[in-house]
């Protein structure tokens, strides 16, 4: 049977000032800002094996916040 690990990928965007920033969590690692949009950041992870299971999207005022979880079998 499969073992799989897991990570998040975790967006914050301030619509009134046009801050954005996008942070990555491994397993076994602290949460860490990425270079980059969203897109490129899980177009990245996608490279090295990752899949995309979940998706959850959620606002309150001007700022949008986005959470991606993805999964990989272990090796």
């Amino acid at each position: 049977m499969p073992t799989w690990e897991y990570a998040s990928v975790i967006t914050a965007n301030d619509a009134e000032s046009q801050r954005a920033g996008v942070s990555v969590k491994l397993p076994g690692g602290q949460s860490e800002r990425q270079q980059g949009d969203t897109s490129s950041v899980l177009n990245k992870l996608g490279a090295e094996g990752w899949e995309l299971v979940s998706y959850h999207s959620s606002g309150a005022g001007t700022w949008g916040f986005e959470q991606f979880w993805l999964k990989r079998q272990k090796g």
